[in-house]
């Protein structure tokens, strides 16, 4: 009896492998979660670094250069740029 027991559970063990359970975790699922979470920052920070903050920057930037060339006065320069600071 007890070999039939033993035979029994020797064939199941060699049916089913060192699976018993199924398949097993996928373990491929970690780095691409981590991949496309990376990916998703890098892309909202790529579109609000290319905001209206840039866009005010570059304003000043440009309105910091008309005013050292001379283009414009310093009581206009004060009044553009309050007039940025406002938006």
């Amino acid at each position: 009896m007890f070999s039939t027991i033993s035979a029994t559970a020797f064939t199941a063990a060699a049916t089913y492998g060192p699976h018993w359970q199924g398949p097993g975790f996928p373990f491929f699922v970690f780095p691409v979660f981590f991949f496309v979470t990376f990916l998703v920052v890098f892309l909202v920070f790529g579109v609000l670094r290319r905001g209206s903050w840039r866009a005010r920057s570059d304003a000043r930037g440009v309105l910091a250069d008309r005013f050292a060339r001379g283009d414009i006065d310093a009581e206009e320069y004060r009044a553009r740029l309050s007039e940025l600071s406002r938006k």
